[in-house]
């Protein structure tokens, strides 16, 4: 960068103090006064050591700003000043920008100044009591070294920092303990000059690596040594902020070109080459710099004329994680309380809470769907046994009807097979005579095999009763379960004294369901009928069949009886296992027709609309 006129450097210095005036370096509490009076802005004045573009001056005001802003959000003023020493040197051009200042700033009292620096400090010292000889004197960015060489007045205290060369060195040789040369780059200005015998002095009695300096080149000179040292070598930037050919830079732009093309890991001196090539380095950092001038500016402003003293800015290692892996460093070498700028994190460390916590919600869901896998198995299982376990209660229930039914489907098979006996009987007598009566032969065999037909109904009718088999739903006519059941229970009821009386929907009415089972509800529904009656006279049993299509289209089976009935708020209840009113009952006859009920799904309920008696529904869908 070539040099610029003072006059630009003015513009260029005013236009920067507008810019960061919005940022604000310092600032103090505000002084006491009246109630009825306005507060007082405390007035500032920032003397930089070089101009407004270097980024350590940029660092620092944004860590002064980040504290000073927390303590005191009621506003201050803040005047910068860039002294700009490097490329502006000599006691000539301090008495000008001094009588600058003083003229500047003759009819604004100003609270404090803050140096950073120490060409800034340096200039203070010579100069602040001709423009401020009240006001105390803030430094920053100035080495413990520098303090101690300067003459300070009373009221000049500050921040130290530490630029720890040997630090550096010693980081170095951690991440590379197989090197064995140091290379040490600076540039040709004055500050560059100064630097190099600073790090010759520094680093005089360092053991086992050997240290070489290198200096005098242009930037391409530079960028070609780099590019060229072994692989295992430190190379260590300083500052550049001129070359050999008398081209000016900020340092850290010129360390970004050098390290661009090195061949081995480059190391800096200052926090703000990090990111810029630099793999790391030990020092203060500008932000800490400017947060601990920034409490001792607080401290300075509450205690007016009090000692405030000096503080250090802490050090630490700051390291360019890029660099490292660049480089193929080993990262475990670094020291724990390393600081990793740029640091690439894998998706683990990144969001290892949330993995961890979508990993444990993963396991939940996959044991609760594992549970509700395993008790859905359970459930079906259960359903399966219970769906075995309510046939085979209804088969053992239809076998215990049909022995309650034995003597009327004794008396039901007895009665075709004394017919064909006895035609039989009389068709041998017919066939004996001579000439046979052969037509009235044929007329009894016609009658031996109408018995027959008659017999072998209620045969297949008692076997489906008797079968144990699963329920074998087919479309059938609800008015043939009824004719069916009157087969095997007709008989049953005649010698209760018992009159059925049917009333079967004209035409048919087909469901869908399983005959057996059906039969089963009706049986069931005629023998509770016929129970209910047993108190009164033969004339007064009367039970009711009726089969009717209801206007929604579902067919409904019916049997009434004229006896005692059920009482309202028990009727429910007995459609549950083992309720019963029979002294000697079970309790599981309503239970099971109301399960077949449902599996054919339909209902099976009482008629709360009858007076006396109990009429029973199984109402069912068309098929």
């Amino acid at each position: 960068m070539g040099l610029r006129s003072g006059e630009a450097l003015r513009r260029r210095a005013g236009r920067a103090a507008r810019r960061w005036r919005a940022a604000a370096i310092i600032v103090a509490l505000c002084a006491a006064a009246p109630a009825d009076a306005e507060p007082q802005r405390r007035k500032f004045l920032v003397l930089h050591d070089s101009h407004s573009a270097l980024p350590a001056n940029m660092a620092m005001t944004a860590g002064m700003t980040a504290v000073i802003d927390a303590a005191l959000p009621d506003g201050y003023d803040v005047y910068d000043e860039y002294r700009d020493g490097e490329r502006f040197a000599g006691p000539e051009q301090d008495r000008r920008f001094a009588e600058e200042i003083a003229a500047k700033y003759s009819d604004l009292p100003l609270d404090a100044i803050v140096a950073l620096g120490p060409g800034a400090l340096a200039f203070a010292v010579a100069n602040a009591a001709s423009f401020a000889p009240d006001a105390p004197v803030i430094f920053g960015a100035v080495t413990q070294a520098q303090v101690e060489r300067s003459d300070l007045p009373a009221n000049f205290f500050g921040v130290t920092a530490d630029f720890d060369l040997g630090g550096t060195l010693q980081l170095a040789r951690a991440l590379q303990p197989e090197a064995r040369q140091v290379f040490l780059l600076s540039g040709s200005a004055p500050f560059d000059r100064r630097w190099a015998v600073s790090a010759r002095e520094t680093l005089a009695d360092i053991r086992g690596v050997r240290v070489e300096h290198v200096s005098g080149l242009s930037i391409e000179g530079f960028e070609r040594f780099a590019a060229e040292v072994d692989a295992g070598s430190i190379l260590i930037f300083l500052t550049v902020f001129e070359d050999a050919a008398g081209e000016r830079f900020l340092p850290r732009n010129a360390l970004a070109r050098i390290a661009a093309s090195a061949a081995a890991p480059v190391y800096g001196v200052y926090s703000s080459y990090v990111g810029h090539g630099a793999l790391g380095g030990v020092f203060s950092t500008f932000e800490s710099i400017g947060a601990a001038a920034a409490r001792l500016a607080l401290q300075a402003l509450e205690t007016p004329g009090a000692a405030v003293g000096a503080m250090a800015a802490p050090v630490s290692a700051v390291v360019d994680w890029r660099q490292i892996r660049r480089f193929g460093l080993d990262a475990t070498l670094l020291p724990p309380d390393a600081v990793a700028l740029f640091r690439e994190v894998g998706a683990w460390e990144r969001y290892r809470v949330q993995i961890l916590i979508t990993l444990a919600v993963i396991l939940a869901q996959s044991a609760t769907i594992a549970a509700l896998v395993v008790q859905g198995r359970r459930r079906r299982s259960a359903e399966t046994a219970a769906a075995a376990g309510r046939l085979e209660l209804a088969h053992l229930s239809r076998v215990a009807q049909i022995g309650e039914l034995s003597g009327a489907l004794a008396h039901e098979l007895n009665q075709p097979l004394a017919a064909i006996l006895a035609n039989a009987e009389a068709g041998e007598r017919l066939m004996a005579q001579t000439p046979p009566d052969l037509a009235e032969v044929r007329a009894i065999l016609a009658d031996i095999v109408e018995d027959d037909r008659r017999a072998a109904a209620v045969v297949g009718d008692l076997r489906r009763q008797i079968a144990k088999r699963a329920p074998d739903l087919a479309e059938l006519d609800l008015n043939d379960v009824v004719a069916a059941t009157l087969r095997l229970a007709g008989n049953e009821m005649r010698m209760r004294g018992v009159s059925v009386e049917t009333r079967l929907e004209r035409g048919g009415l087909p469901v869908r369901g399983d005959k057996a089972q059906l039969q089963q509800v009706l049986i069931n529904l005629m023998v509770n009928a016929a129970d209910a009656m047993a108190g009164l006279t033969a004339e007064e049993r009367r039970m009711t069949i009726e089969t009717r299509l209801r206007a929604d289209g579902w067919r409904e089976l019916a049997v009434r009886d004229v006896g005692t009935g059920v009482a309202s708020e028990i009727r429910d209840g007995l459609f549950r296992p083992f309720r019963t009113t029979k002294p000697n009952g079970l309790g599981l006859g309503l239970s099971i027709c109301r399960t077949i009920a449902e599996t054919h799904g339909g209902t099976l309920n009482f008629d709360p609309s009858v007076d006396r008696g109990a009429r029973v529904v199984l109402a069912a869908p068309a098929p």
